[in-house]
């Protein structure tokens, strides 16, 4: 007998079960994935390396390849720079919230056949 169960968002998940200081990590980590994509995107629409992109930043390749993963928390102070640098609007909002973690996007939603006789350890 086949049996579906309907799998929540994660950010459903995060919103139900992660504390609220937990909670925080996720949100900043959603901001350093915006800033990381902002930086790859302008790098691969102008044909850049990170080396080039360092060059017109001012900073070295190393810190270029931090902000592209996500792993360095700028500053606004240095976020205003790149933005001056490569031409780009900067843009700081603070705003009231209405639902907490709004802003994130929902998962499409995804189903799990838990059912199935092909199961990891069963043979074929």
């Amino acid at each position: 007998m086949n049996e579906l169960i309907k799998l929540e968002s994660p950010y459903k998940i995060v919103e139900k079960y992660v504390s609220e200081e937990d909670k925080k990590y996720f949100e900043l980590d959603d901001i350093l994935v915006n800033i990381a994509l902002s930086l790859i995107n302008y790098r691969i629409k102008n044909n850049l390396t990170q080396k080039e992109l360092a060059q017109k930043l001012g900073m070295t390749q190393a810190m270029v390849s931090k902000l592209e993963s996500g792993e360095y928390n700028p500053t606004v102070k240095m976020l205003y720079e790149i933005s001056k640098a490569l031409g780009l609007e900067f843009k700081v909002e603070l705003r009231e919230k209405t639902e907490p973690m709004e802003q994130w996007i929902e998962c499409s939603e995804s189903f799990i056949d838990v059912g199935s006789s092909n199961r990891v350890g069963d043979a074929a």
